[in-house]
């Protein structure tokens, strides 16, 4: 009942994520023969999103959001060995690419719903071994021509044992996008012991791990499975002989930060919406009183400052703050309605950096902003 309200949901409100198990998920939409296309997160690899596309009950296509040609290069190395394929490097459609191979008589109708059944096939495995993961449905189609119609037991009764080796290893082997990186090679083979074999694959494997592969790149370069590398490592990873990198890496970017002590509730919302819209992360402070220790713990960029302030006016806190040795280098701006010459000169006493007026304009706050924060970093 709960995964029928989930999947309901999802329906009528497009692009709302839920957390939940990914194969309740889609059997619930084939069972209701809604069309469109379902979009589950790898839960440990936020940068991997997995796409089925359905219609009617049936499975059309399923496929990956990024690393479409490194999955290509392996999955077309073990359909068609025989066949050299040219893959852009900026790969944006594998559908398209496939389909275009039958257009221009590389691959005939039979080998082209083929691959697209086994990219399928490969996809939807990696999303029924997540036991839970951020799901997202939308009423959205976009697949021209149709070439594959098909259910999901024919897709997944042939490989129910790869299945299952792919669940025990899941812990460790997240996805065939992950990346390794060795910590000690020696210490790895002396692990080996006398495994020949084992320890030859391992130095086979050397350069592509080094060259930081993706396991489906070292799969398809070794002519080995994504299954056969998946159990050959799972150990090692395991007694953390190798690190797992994510296919790409999330750089959570560092935003500058502006404190804006005002005691006016206005102020604060105009100047947060002009700096937020610049790229400025903005602190706002009404009580001037609580910034020496708030700057303590989270040091601004820069600092605006209103000059009249219940407690403690403007200049007499920009005066505390060029006293500190933590705070004193930090630009002050001050922001006030005052703009008399004498004023001006006692915030530069101060060791004020600026002086804006108010009202301001929003454009001319944001440029003397960027100006000293420039000037800083």
């Amino acid at each position: 009942m709960m995964i029928t309200t989930m999947v309901k949901n999802e329906v009528t409100k497009s692009k709302k994520e839920t957390v939940a198990i990914p194969y309740q998920v889609l059997q619930s939409l084939l069972n209701k023969k809604i069309s469109g296309k379902l979009i589950i997160q790898n839960p440990q690899d936020e940068s991997i999103e997995w796409v089925i596309y359905l219609g009617k009950g049936k499975i059309h296509f399923a496929t990956t959001t990024l690393g479409k040609r490194e999955r290509l290069i392996y999955l077309l190395s073990q359909c068609f060995s025989e066949h050299n394929f040219y893959i852009p490097q900026e790969l944006q459609d594998d559908y398209q690419f496939i389909h275009n191979q039958w257009e221009n008589h590389r691959l005939d109708s039979r080998k082209v719903r083929s691959i697209l059944a086994f990219m399928t096939q490969e996809a939807i495995i990696r999303c029924l071994t997540l036991p839970r993961a951020k799901v997202n449905f939308e009423k959205v189609l976009d697949l021209d021509p149709l070439i594959l119609n098909t259910d999901i037991k024919s897709l997944i009764n042939p490989l129910k044992k790869d299945l299952n080796s792919f669940r025990q290893i899941r812990e460790e082997i997240s996805s065939p996008f992950i990346r390794l990186q060795e910590k000690d090679w020696q210490s790895v083979k002396n692990y080996l012991g006398d495994d020949l074999s084992k320890i030859e694959l391992l130095e086979s494997l050397k350069p592509y791990i080094n060259d930081n592969c993706t396991l489906y790149e070292i799969a398809a370069y070794s002519k080995k499975t994504v299954l056969e590398l998946g159990l050959f490592f799972q150990p090692l990873i395991a007694l953390s002989f190798f690190d797992v990198k994510p296919y790409q890496e999330i750089i959570i970017e560092e935003k500058p930060i502006i404190a804006c002590i005002d005691d006016s509730h206005t102020i604060q919302r105009i100047v947060k919406m002009t700096l937020n819209t610049g790229g400025f992360e903005v602190i706002g402070i009404t009580d001037p009183a609580k910034a020496m220790s708030m700057f303590v713990r989270q040091k601004p960029d820069l600092i605006l400052m209103d000059i009249n302030m219940p407690d403690i006016d403007g200049y007499k806190l920009a005066y505390m703050m060029r006293q500190s040795a933590l705070l004193k280098d930090i630009p002050i701006l001050m922001l006030t309605g005052r703009d008399g010459v004498m004023d001006r000169v006692k915030a530069k006493m101060v060791g004020a950096v600026g002086y804006i007026c108010k009202p301001f304009n929003p454009r001319e706050l944001m440029q003397c902003v960027q100006d000293h924060v420039q000037v800083t970093n």
